[in-house]
């Protein structure tokens, strides 16, 4: 028999845990001296000992611990083992991953490399597009009040009742990066409607064009390439670029009324359709 204090210097355990363990009746002494109230555990109390201090490295509680100790099931073992095993795996899965990802930052730090890969490009191509009805509005803005300017745009078509019919479109007609300011002009394409002011043919004709998938930020690499591209391709700019949001901060099933931004679209995932008006040489 070893006292309290000894056993609890062989399991390494505080004295004051091994009281509470024999009050919530996890690990009752062996023997318990009626005169003293001196508590002994004998050898048999070690090796349940080391199962509890086992058990609750693993993070089970000491409810779970007590049902496990008192049961003979081995069953029962197997089963919450099981399921504990199977826990541990999904977190080693997880922390292998945010290692993997760390050294990739790491990396990326050192090479002083951008941590949001670059925007996806496609290859330029010509496009015939037809004539179409569009409702537009301009203005100079901040480019910090985009937003509003759309939903400035939508607003304007729920209150005059067109029915819209294709993608939000842009021309960016001058920016000034220093002011962070642009001339903007936004368009919706819209059904056949009586002559409302604002509503105009945006011309068809041939087009140079790229999609870029990635944030609106990066869409001037889009139309770097695209330029390169077009005195590749022997052709001649004859007006400003059109920006069409194939898939970005605009819902696809947007309603007029309320129209919102879609925050759950991540910057990397939107697609942007760039086209810019060209002529043979």
């Amino acid at each position: 028999m070893y006292s309290i204090g000894k056993f609890s210097k062989i399991c390494n355990v505080p004295v004051k845990t091994l009281r509470y363990y024999d009050d919530i009746g996890l690990l009752t002494p062996s023997y318990i001296d009626p005169i003293t109230n001196y508590r002994y555990y004998d050898y048999e109390k070690i090796q349940v000992m080391k199962k509890i201090m086992l058990l609750k490295s693993f993070q089970f509680s000491l409810t779970t611990i007590k049902e496990l100790i008192e049961s003979a099931n081995r069953l029962q073992w197997t089963s919450v083992l099981d399921d504990k095993i199977g826990d541990l795996e999904g977190q080693k899965e997880q922390i292998s991953k945010q290692i993997e990802e760390m050294k990739l930052l790491k990396v990326q730090i050192e090479k002083e490399a951008p941590i949001i890969p670059g925007p996806v490009l496609s290859s330029c191509y010509i496009e015939n597009r037809k004539e179409i009805i569009v409702y537009t509005i301009r203005e100079k803005i901040k480019i910090k009040f985009i937003d509003q300017f759309v939903k400035s745009l939508f607003d304007r078509v729920y209150a005059f009742n067109l029915v819209v019919n294709g993608k939000l479109m842009s021309i960016f007609h001058e920016r000034d990066l220093n002011q962070k300011e642009a001339d903007v002009e936004l368009f919706l394409p819209v059904k056949d409607t009586n002559k409302i002011e604002g509503c105009k043919i945006l011309f068809g004709g041939i087009y140079a064009c790229t999609t870029v998938k990635g944030s609106y930020s990066e869409l001037n690499v889009g139309y770097k390439m695209l330029g390169s591209w077009i005195r590749e391709q022997n052709l001649t700019q004859i007006g400003k670029g059109i920006e069409i949001y194939e898939k970005g901060l605009v819902p696809s099933n947007f309603n007029l009324r309320d129209i919102r931004p879609d925050l759950n679209s991540l910057p990397s995932e939107f697609i942007t359709k760039i086209c810019i008006p060209v002529s043979k040489n």
